[in-house]
């Protein structure tokens, strides 16, 4: 049997983990059990090395954990910055959340990056195929039970006295080992038809196939059109998926040649869709880590559409207003950029890495994606890659042996000896410790006596 501490450890990003350990923690002291369930464990026992967002499920209400939680817009570290004192165990803060009331449950994104969902166990009980269910608070083994496929049933205790035991009491697991989509009953797909979606979504992320019985379901499901009752909100969700997904071109194609893209947006389902731009992107954001491509690719979507559809789509699939308005301004903030960059005001380093900074990552990457300037391209690669590597051999710890204390006058002199670095003024080791003595306010020493000198000393 795996072991999922282990697991968690080592496959979660660093960003991941403060989250799983934070939320552990405040459930633990509020006397609650918290579990990680859904993708994050199906991927994690699959051996996937990149997860996605974390979903978390607890036995009680979820707002007494998300109350602990800081809310603010303080902004992210910038690229290249290097971390604060404490930042790995400082307190995490919510940038933006969404909470739905029906579902006791919360979206959440964190301003280190990570996205998570947090929900009360629940039980739901269909009484009409398509509409909502009813909702009451459930244990675990219940909330599992209730979900889309087996393997996405299962879930891993974060409680302290049983923190790593896995649950799974559809046998995911085993359908994992076959590659295999296994619905939970006969009815999945008529009580919610976006899991028609999801099936093909995830078998071709997955290259799983549906198990012999899931596939009769499916197809009787697609037959008795059970897609045209879907909700404005589902189509939302799943077109939100679909665009999260690292190869969304594909799973858009496939969509289309089924007939099934009409009924998340017939507009989109008439205009021509550019996958090849879906395919420049995913090769651009695959050189970034951590890169996210969801607004570029919201954008590619809708780029061919007039603007009254962009901003109905932008609405519909786009989780806040200011993401929206970002991805509606990508081409245009980009262009201004493009001429800045290409101009005589980035022309040292440090002007490039200036303007770059406080630029959201989705533009960086969408210039990387379309512009066909090779200059604004590289300064692009450089401020990504090159930068952060000059930044990361900051002499801190000599700055301080000399008398500095840590704070914002040490973080000054960093970021001007930073910037000269960049522009090639500081370009051995001895003239960084003269800037730094220089900036610091701190006399040369003395220098050494030659060895004549020396000798001469010790005759007299």
């Amino acid at each position: 049997m795996s072991d999922y501490n282990f697991l968690m450890e080592s496959r979660l990003s660093p960003e991941q983990f403060q989250v799983l350990n934070h939320l552990g923690r405040l459930a633990a002291a509020q006397g609650l059990n918290l579990y990680l369930v859904g993708g994050a464990v199906r991927d994690l026992t699959y051996g996937q090395q990149v997860i996605r967002d974390l979903d978390f499920a607890i036995e009680g209400n979820p707002q007494r954990i998300l109350r602990h939680l800081p809310s603010g817009h303080s902004a992210r570290p910038r690229a290249g910055a290097a971390p604060t004192l404490g930042s790995e165990t400082a307190s995490l803060t919510i940038e933006h959340l969404r909470h739905d009331r029906r579902l006791n449950s919360a979206e959440v994104s964190f301003t280190n990056g990570v996205r998570a969902e947090i929900a009360m166990c629940r039980h739901e009980a269909y009484t009409k195929p398509g509409r909502r269910p009813g909702i009451s608070p459930a244990m675990i083994f219940d909330d599992l039970k209730r979900r889309d496929f087996s393997i996405n049933a299962m879930a891993v205790s974060l409680h302290p006295n049983s923190r790593g035991l896995l649950l799974d009491p559809t046998n995911g697991a085993a359908d994992i080992e076959k590659r295999e989509l296994r619905v939970l009953h006969n009815r999945s797909f008529h009580d919610d038809p976006s899991r028609l979606y999801r099936l093909l979504r995830l078998g071709l992320r997955l290259n799983f196939r549906p198990e012999e019985r899931t596939r009769n379901l499916l197809e009787a499901a697609l037959v008795n059109h059970t897609w045209e009752r879907l909700t404005p909100e589902q189509q939302g969700r799943e077109l939100c998926a679909i665009l999260r997904e690292g190869n969304p071109g594909r799973v858009l194609k496939a969509l289309s040649n089924r007939g099934l893209l009409a009924r998340l947006d017939r507009k989109l389902s008439a205009t021509r869709i550019p996958y090849e731009r879906f395919a420049r992107i995913r090769s651009v954001v695959q050189t970034v880590p951590g890169a996210d491509p969801f607004l570029l690719n919201f954008h590619c979507l809708v780029e061919k559409l007039g603007s009254n559809h962009k901003s109905r789509l932008g609405k519909k699939i786009v989780p806040d207003r200011k993401a929206i308005k970002l991805a509606l301004g990508l081409e245009s903030a980009a262009r201004k950029l493009a001429r800045l960059l290409a101009s005589s005001k980035s022309a040292l380093p440090s002007q490039v890495y200036t303007l770059l900074s406080g630029q959201p990552q989705s533009v960086l990457l969408f210039l990387l994606a379309s512009s066909p300037q090779a200059k604004v391209q590289n300064r692009v690669k450089n401020f990504l890659f090159k930068y952060p590597q000059v930044r990361a051999r900051l002499p801190r710890a000599e700055l301080q042996a000399m008398g500095v204390e840590p704070g914002p006058r040490l973080e000054r002199i960093m970021e001007r000896v930073f910037l000269d670095q960049l522009d090639g003024k500081i370009k051995t080791h001895q003239q960084l410790l003269k800037e730094l003595r220089a900036l610091a306010g701190i006399a040369e020493p003395a220098p050494k006596p030659s060895k004549a000198a020396a000798r001469a000393g010790r005759k007299k």
